[in-house]
This record gives C-alpha cells, structure tokens and sequence, in this order.
C-alpha cells in the first residue's frame, strides 16, 4: 500500500519556510558581492566570442586587422624623422651632421650618419619583383625571426590565444610563443612523407582561441616541401579567426613556387622569407613577410623605427637586383648536394636512409639510432659539425647536414668511415630490438 505523506506540524512550515528565504537571498548575494569582487575574465573556449560570432558570419565584410589584437588596432606608431621628410637640409633628427667617424669612406659608408629608410622602400620593391607581389605585401625586417615575433605580438592576446606547429619543426616558433605567453598546439607532419595531415590540423584548431598556424615548406629539419593543394585546403577550411604562416626559408632551392602571389586572394596567408639561405646573407640579417596589406600595416606599425641598418640594406638591394650569382650558387650546391647523397646512400653499412631534398641540406637516418649522438659529437669534436635531429618527431636516429663544397662534403664522408664503424653497431643494436620484441618464455 502506497504511504501517505504526513502533514508537517504548522510552526515547523513556517521555520522552514523563513529558512528557505533566507538561504535564498543568501545565495542571491554571494553571487552578487562575487561578481564584484572577482569580475569574469577571458578563458577557456568563450574568449572573444562577440568578436569571433561577427567573423564567422558570412555576411560579416571581413578584413584580416580584425583578428589583430584591440591594443595594436589602436596603437598610434611612433613617426620618426624620416616619415615627414628624406630630402634637404636635414636637422630634424639629431644626427651627426659631420658624418660617420670612419675613414675611409665608400658610397655606403658616407652615409651612415644619416638614419635609414624606415620602411625600407627600395629593398620592398625589389622584394614585390622577385616574388610576384606589390611593394604593399611586404613587411622587411631582421631576419625572419622579426616577422615571426611581431605575427605574435599582433595577432595573439597573451595567455587567451594559441597558436598550431607541425612538428618536426622550425624551433624558434615555440620560443616566440614562450617569450609572447602563448600556448602551443601541436598537429604532426604525417611519417616518412613529411607532409601536412589536413584532418589532424583542423581537428587540432580551436575555432575561438588559435590565430596562428604555422608550416614550413621546404620543411626543416625535413628538408621536404608541403602539399601545395593541401595548403590551398587549409586556407580554405581553416576558421576565419586564423592565419596560416607559411615558411619559405629554403624556397629558392625549391623546383616547387612559392605561395606568396596567393595573399591577396587569401587574405589570411602569410609567407615568410629570409636572405640567410640560397641568397647567402646569414650574416646580413634579413627577412621579409609577404602579406595582405592590412597585415604589413600593423606589422610596420609595431616595429621598431629603424629596424634595417642602412649597410645591410645595401647589401640586400645588391643582391636582389642583380640575381644571377643566386642562380649560380642555387645550380652548383643543387650538383653538390646530388653527389653527397650518392655518396651517403653508399655508406649501406650504417646509413639507414638519404630523404628526398627540396632544400640546401640532408635528412641523413643512421642505423643503431642510440648511438647515432655519440657519432655527432665525434664528428664535432673532431672538426666537421652537422646537426643532431635524433629527438625530434618521426627523426630517430637522424642527423641534419647541411650541403658544403666539395671539399667540405668529401671531408664529411672521410670521417663518417673513420668513426662510424667503431661507434654504430646495427647489427647489434638490430638483435637487441628483436629480444627486447621477443615474447618472455612460457
């Protein structure tokens, strides 16, 4: 039989009824006095949802200065002397008006009392040339380095945004997200064939929080170039709240164009250069980003005024200007590096593999990958260096050796058969993988 509920004596109704008022304002105030003294801030995945909701709308009109954060849209640049005027009686900036003390004096050194083209015209147009673009796509700067730090500084709020890498990859990006107070998401480069997994990058974004996605084709350390249609798909399925930065440092060794005639059909590419690599000017410095105009312009906006000293412009413009000594050095380290490879595929007792090469180095994989760092250091300490790549993704037992001279590329083989055979031990090493894959015994 089904019980029935006893009535409640009536001075017990009415405490539990002041109880329930006074619980509930209780309640009603903490919240209050709660969102008062601990306002909400912006975490999670609802950060800038207004801003986010806009952009995803389709009938949004949509510019890439608006994924840029609300401080740098706003920021006033400094105006240097140089903006106002380059020409005439200049006493507006403090310079030495009797010239550098340096003696003696060429063309370029004559002038070096008198600060630099802040924005670098004469090297952007010569840039705009060579790479298909206008003179208003590129961003010039310190090595490319400069244009990476200043994409994170534009582009992502600290500790609200993130950015994606595909490793293996360019180390510097995780330092600029480190130094900017960024996190970092990670979408592997598919094994063996190095190149970009569409799906695993857009499963890794975060519709509402990352603003940077980061590729390098020719890759480095694996020297391999991306699928062109693959980025072409990124672009076109990648949030509109995203950049995708494609780094082009070994481009110029590359059969394969580069992807920078596309920023103005895709607003939200950028592509990054350098003159350190098939240009030879690592010790110059120089790198441009190549972007949608919006872009350049809150990149000029943040950087510092003179950031190009004028002897390292010279140099650039020289090279770029006259561009036959690059195909000249492209040709003869492209011959270089075919006869290294031959000659490493020869080394079969301990040379596991050779990849393919778009760039001006080798992805080398030893056998007996545990002892391939211990070869690294013997090679150093006995006069020749590459590059141990044996702890990144998907590069076990590798080494990284860039493309020499001929001499240089000779030596480097001489002491791989001096070395190696004392210090790699496949053979070995083959017949411990295989007990250690062995079941126990029953």
């Amino acid at each position: 039989k089904k019980k029935q509920a006893l009535p409640l004596p009536s001075a017990m109704t009415t405490t539990m009824g002041r109880s329930a008022v006074v619980c509930a304002a209780a309640a009603v105030g903490g919240f209050v006095l709660g969102r008062y003294l601990f306002p909400k801030t912006k975490t999670g995945d609802d950060d800038d949802e207004e801003d986010v909701g806009s952009l995803s709308s389709s009938s949004s009109p949509f510019s890439v200065s608006m994924l840029a954060r609300k401080n740098i849209r706003e920021l006033e640049p400094y105006r240097c002397a140089r903006d106002d005027y380059e020409e005439g009686v200049l006493l507006d900036a403090n310079e030495n008006a009797m010239g550098p003390a340096l003696k003696p004096l060429s063309k370029e050194l004559k002038g070096l009392h008198r600060y630099p083209d802040p924005y670098q015209r004469e090297v952007k147009e010569l840039v705009a040339e060579f790479r298909g673009v206008s003179h208003e796509n590129v961003f010039v700067g310190v090595g490319s380095d400069e244009a990476i730090d200043l994409l994170f500084r534009v582009f992502c709020e600290p500790r609200v945004h993130d950015v994606v890498i595909m490793p293996p990859t360019y180390g510097m990006y995780k330092v600029s997200a480190a130094a900017n107070d960024v996190a970092v998401r990670k979408a592997p480069l598919e094994g063996e064939t190095f190149d970009v997994d569409v799906e695993a990058v857009l499963a890794t974004v975060s519709m509402t929080r990352t603003r940077l996605v980061f590729v390098t084709s020719p890759g480095n350390p694996t020297a391999r170039c991306v699928s062109r249609d693959r980025l072409v798909t990124l672009l076109e399925k990648l949030p509109k709240t995203c950049l995708l930065v494609v780094d082009e440092a070994y481009v110029d060794f590359s059969d394969v164009p580069s992807m920078a005639p596309l920023v103005n059909q895709y607003p939200r590419l950028v592509v990054l250069h350098t003159l350190s690599k098939a240009f030879g000017l690592a010790g110059a410095r120089v790198g441009t980003a190549i972007a949608h105009p919006n872009a350049v312009a809150l990149m000029n906006n943040l950087k510092a005024p003179y950031n190009m000293n004028s002897l390292t412009s010279a140099v650039a413009k020289t090279a770029l200007a006259d561009r036959s000594v690059l195909h000249h050095t492209v040709a003869a380290l492209t011959a270089e590096k075919a006869a290294l490879k031959k000659n490493l595929v020869g080394l079969a007792d301990f040379v596991d593999k050779v990849y393919p090469s778009d760039a001006n180095f080798l992805l080398v994989k030893f056998k007996d990958p545990p002892n391939v760092k211990r070869l690294y250091t013997t090679l150093a300490d006995n006069g020749v260096v590459v590059r141990y790549r044996g702890d990144q993704l998907h590069c076990d037992g590798c080494l990284r050796v860039t493309v020499g001279t001929k001499d240089e590329n000779e030596l480097l083989i001489a002491k791989l058969l001096q070395y190696a055979p004392a210090i790699l031990h496949p053979a070995s090493s083959q017949k411990n993988g295989a007990a250690a894959a062995a079941p126990p015994p029953s």
